[in-house]
C-alpha cells in the first residue's frame, strides 16, 4: 500500500513567522542591492572624469612630445650645415 501524501490548509504560527522571515530578507537583501547599486554609480562617474583628464593629459604631452621631436630636427638639420662649412673650410 501506497502512502498517499495530503495536504492541510491551515495556516499556523510557523507559516506566518515563516513568511515574515521572508519579507525581512527580502526588504534587507533590496536595500543593500540598492546601496551597492548606487555606490557603483556615483564611483563610474568619478572614474569617467578621471578618464577625461587622463586623456587631456596624455594629447598635451603627445602635441609637446611632436613639437619637440620638430625641434630637434631643425638642431640636426642646423649641425649638418655648420658641419658641411666647417668640412670646406680649410684651416693653414
Amino acid at each position: 500500500m501506497a502512502i498517499v501524501p495530503t495536504l492541510d490548509n491551515r495556516i499556523s504560527l510557523g507559516n506566518v513567522l515563516v513568511l515574515g522571515g521572508m519579507i525581512v530578507s527580502i526588504a534587507v537583501a533590496w536595500g543593500a542591492w540598492t546601496a551597492t547599486t548606487s555606490g557603483l554609480a556615483s564611483k563610474l562617474t568619478d572614474h569617467a572624469g578621471q578618464i577625461a583628464a587622463v586623456e587631456a593629459r596624455t594629447r598635451a604631452l603627445e602635441t609637446a612630445s611632436a613639437r619637440q621631436d620638430e625641434r630637434m630636427v631643425l638642431i640636426l638639420d642646423s649641425l649638418r650645415k655648420i658641419e658641411a662649412r666647417m668640412d670646406t673650410v680649410k684651416l693653414p
